[in-house]
């Protein structure tokens, strides 16, 4: 009898292995043939748009001179993206052209800034039944905004520009948290998200993808700032809706704070880390919930594989590190491994708040775990330091009866000196001292943290 269970427990987990790799095998097949057919489409679209009129059209409102038509709007009719988490990007979306619009579209309710490119601005419009700051699609706004989009509508940069002026800056206050991943900053959105009247913007990638454009040398220090005022003027527009802005931005964006602080001194900013240890055990566990980053995982901690497949490490470090890096010695991007790639970006993101409290910006940190000692009587000092009513303190507590960020909590009998062999904690230690910090571990307290006691 033992005999018969013990094999119908291994065919069943043969068969579940099977529909895995069958699951992940179509994944891969249908989204190259998503890449194949956008570029088809995008070939056609040369030809038609030039024979129809609408090149000619776009390329007039680039230029200014047909300013009163010049946002295109775009139907969408196949989207697509390997990772729930890639940063957004226009070719997430095939889409077909649909007309041109006033550029004063873009402030409808259910018009939302998606990402910037080199020429354009890039909006996403949604049912007018649908909301993707109130979504429960997902508690990240450029997730909402793929999921519910059914037009895409671009703006050229000078009507961009344009429109933001008109805005002028946020009439509401602001508060801005930056943070590292897996730090808790999803819980405190969430408790800022139950407030009557605040309007959360859960990483908003018009910020991260300017980030990139700048930080590849794409657009240059000026126009870069003049971006940045732009779109930190339009994610905030105008919404009698909302009395407040709390925006949550993404942990690879922490080296913008300074800039948007420049453009921006009126807006409250926040800080908020973890324990380097627990941050990297929670990093690792996310990693063993979906099939596609525990391959990508195991590419990366092979030696071998990586070597045939350099992209998976580089492709990695550049979305989770790049834009915080800074040039240390003995840190080589190409030779980290999982653990060391995480490592780097918790310590890259922790040293950019350090540098900018050295420098004398007014910025106050939360480490997690003291927030988590007495989380009732930490949010109520928070709301306190927001000026925000302490009537509302009932309301933003519910978020701690839902566990929104699973994972953030990683499973504790996981030993981490079984879960992280001997020479990677050895290397997270190099690349920690390499930054200034505290070994792997340790308790690190950055210049303005706020005593929650």
């Amino acid at each position: 009898m033992d005999v018969k269970l013990e094999a119908t427990n291994h065919l069943e987990q043969f068969s579940k292995a099977v529909n895995i790799f069958r699951d992940r095998a179509l994944q891969i097949l249908i989204f190259i043939l998503y890449r194949i057919t956008r570029r088809l489409v995008l070939t056609f679209q040369k030809f038609t748009w030039a024979v129809t009129g609408v090149e000619r059209i776009r390329r007039d409102a680039a230029r200014g001179l047909n300013f009163k038509q010049s946002a295109h709007v775009q139907e969408i009719f196949w989207k697509r993206k390997f990772l729930d988490h890639s940063v957004a990007d226009p070719c997430h979306f095939i889409t077909v052209h649909k007309g041109f619009r006033p550029p004063n579209c873009i402030f409808k309710p259910n018009v939302s800034l998606y990402c910037m490119t080199r020429k354009e601005a890039v909006f996403v419009e949604v049912k007018e039944s649908d909301n993707v700051y109130k979504a429960k699609n997902s508690t990240c706004l450029y997730q909402n905004q793929y999921l519910l989009a059914v037009n895409v509508i671009t703006l050229p940069l000078a009507a961009f520009h344009k429109m933001a002026s008109d805005v002028g800056n946020p009439r509401v206050p602001v508060t801005w948290l930056g943070c590292t991943a897996r730090s808790g900053s999803t819980l405190i959105s969430q408790m800022m998200f139950r407030i009557p009247g605040m309007l959360v913007l859960a990483e908003p990638d018009a910020i991260t993808t300017l980030g990139f454009l700048f930080k590849t040398k794409q657009i240059q220090q000026g126009e870069y700032n003049q971006l940045l005022a732009s779109c930190v003027r339009l994610l905030c527009k105008p919404d009698d809706r909302f009395s407040a802005v709390f925006i949550k931005a993404r942990p690879c964006t922490t080296s913008l704070l300074e800039d948007i602080i420049q453009v921006f001194p009126r807006f409250r900013y926040l800080f908020m880390y973890r324990n380097s240890m627990k941050s990297l055990m929670s990093n690792l566990s996310i990693f063993q919930q979906d099939p596609a980053p525990k391959a990508l995982r195991f590419i990366m901690d092979n030696s071998i594989l990586s070597t045939f497949l350099p992209f998976v490490r580089s492709h990695f470090y550049y979305y989770n590190v790049f834009l915080n890096e800074k040039k240390v010695s003995g840190v080589v991007p190409k030779k980290l491994d999982s653990v060391g790639i995480w490592t780097c970006a918790w310590a890259a993101s922790v040293a950019q708040c350090a540098e900018l409290r050295y420098k004398g910006y007014n910025i106050g940190s939360i480490l997690y775990e003291d927030f988590m000692n007495n989380p009732r009587r930490s949010l109520s000092f928070l709301l306190q330091k927001l000026d925000v009513r302490a009537e509302h303190l009932g309301v933003a507590a519910e978020a701690l009866k839902v566990d929104f960020n699973i994972g953030a909590s990683h499973d504790p009998s996981m030993d981490p000196r079984r879960v992280i062999p001997s020479e990677s904690r050895q290397e997270a230690d190099n690349i920690l001292k390499a930054y200034g910090l505290p070994k792997m571990g340790e308790r690190l307290e950055i210049s303005g943290l706020l005593k929650l006691e």
